[in-house]
């Protein structure tokens, strides 16, 4: 499952003196589905030798 950290939280998130789960949990937070945007995208995103802006472009 995909964690989606809000911009205060990746150094926490990232500190690897912070273990206790308690602490993280007071200093990690992480992004609901409301504050998402998403869109369908081109398959071709699974092939490894394609890397083109258009791959992430909106696709109907």
């Amino acid at each position: 499952m995909p964690l989606i950290l809000d911009q205060q939280s990746l150094e926490p998130w990232l500190d690897p003196d912070l273990a206790d789960r308690e602490a993280i949990r007071h200093r990690v937070h992480h992004l609901l589905h409301d504050q998402l945007t998403h869109w369908p995208v081109s398959t071709r995103v699974n092939k490894p030798v394609e890397d083109d802006p258009a791959l992430i472009e909106a696709q109907r």
